[in-house]
């Protein structure tokens, strides 16, 4: 994934930025996502952006294998060679370590943007080696670096304790709004009553899926129609207790698994779709949340999710606490209204036309490779 975006109207040469990244597997969820939507946002600017990944798929557990390492070092050299500024993503792994000592050899300027890896709940997983990772480079790579993006307030409070120096920077992602409000999902006759919410993203205990089943259990109990369906891939453990749950509770009929989906797969499940529902109990932004705002769609988020008060504020749908099932499931009944979801959805896609553009993106990240050093 590597390639030229300059804007021929312009004189001046182009900025070459170089993003170091884990994967470009498209499994490997939100990362891959934004700097998919950024090439796309800077398509109009003087950019000549390259991208760099150690791993070639997102299933990464064999780091002991020093070949991908080794061979991503010698490329993040080459393409460093006269480059503007280095954009590394995230804190954690290789990339971060090798991609920053050869931007540091070459005196190149960088910038990380976070991703949501200093939140407790991702701290929690691998919990040792991401202690030493931050004790023998982490802190010091993200105190060096020329600024540190992140999406919210509650992640810039994460990065403060960890690295009290870092220079903050809150820089939004964003992606593809439509021009026009998008219509109303297609409803057939006999489906007027049942709310249909559509769950998309990585397959993840801290994503709380299992939540949504719950909440729509009880639900079901008391007669109220709810239909579920659930895009994206992730732990099979996980996936497993998912079907489990479906199975226990009767749910066979209501509950419906996608696995993973492509954009052709995505965009149709929006024509369907009533709303997006998204528990999580850690989200430092949550594209699928604004890709729901950006269709028109309601959403129905927990508090921990980055979005959570653009949501709020807008009123573009319910924000709750992951832990609470029975406000979810009050969430649901309110949703089912289909005045109030219509409202709802209207004010959704005006705050994505808003704030959540392709065009802001790539002001954003302008102004921020200008601010870090990219001459």
């Amino acid at each position: 994934m590597s390639g030229r975006v300059i804007d021929n109207l312009e004189a001046v040469s182009p900025r070459r930025v170089v993003h170091a990244l884990r994967t470009l597997d498209p499994a490997g969820g939100g990362v891959v996502t934004y700097v998919q939507h950024l090439r796309r946002s800077l398509a109009e600017r003087s950019v000549e952006l390259h991208c760099e990944a150690v791993f070639p798929s997102s299933r990464h557990w064999r780091v002991l294998a020093l070949r991908w390492p080794w061979q991503f070092r010698a490329r993040i050299r080459a393409r460093l060679e006269g480059a503007d500024l280095l954009h590394v993503h995230g804190v954690f792994g290789w990339h971060v370590l090798l991609g920053v000592m050869a931007a540091r050899r070459a005196k190149c300027p960088y910038v990380v943007t976070l991703h949501g890896h200093l939140h407790p709940d991702a701290l929690r997983e691998r919990r040792l080696a991401k202690w030493l990772c931050l004790s023998l480079f982490g802190r010091r790579v993200l105190e060096d670096a020329a600024a540190v993006t992140v999406t919210a307030e509650e992640e810039a409070h994460c990065l403060r304790l960890h690295a009290p120096a870092a220079h903050v920077a809150e820089v939004l992602p964003g992606l593809d709004v439509p021009a026009s409000e998008p219509p109303p999902p297609e409803r057939p006759i006999a489906d007027t009553s049942c709310l249909r919410l559509l769950y998309l993203g990585r397959l993840h205990p801290h994503k709380g899926v299992h939540r949504l089943v719950q909440a729509l259990a009880a639900l079901s109990r008391r007669g109220v129609s709810v239909h579920l369906t659930v895009a994206g891939s992730g732990l099979r453990h996980y996936r497993w207790w998912l079907h489990r749950l479906v199975a226990w509770h009767g749910l066979g009929s209501r509950v419906m698994f996608m696995g993973h989906v492509d954009a052709d797969e995505r965009a149709a499940l929006w024509n369907t779709a009533d709303a997006l529902a998204l528990p999580s109990r850690s989200e430092n932004f949550g594209f699928a949340v604004a890709e729901a705002m950006a269709m028109g769609r309601p959403v129905i988020v927990s508090k921990n999710v980055g979005l959570a008060s653009l949501v709020s504020a807008k009123e573009s749908g319910l924000v709750v606490d992951a832990r609470d099932s029975v406000a979810l499931q009050a969430a649901f009944m309110a949703l089912a209204d289909p005045e109030r979801r219509q409202r709802y959805g209207r004010n959704a896609y005006q705050a994505a036309r808003q704030a959540l553009s392709l065009q802001t993106m790539g002001d954003a990240h302008w102004q921020l490779y200008e601010r870090s050093g990219a001459p």
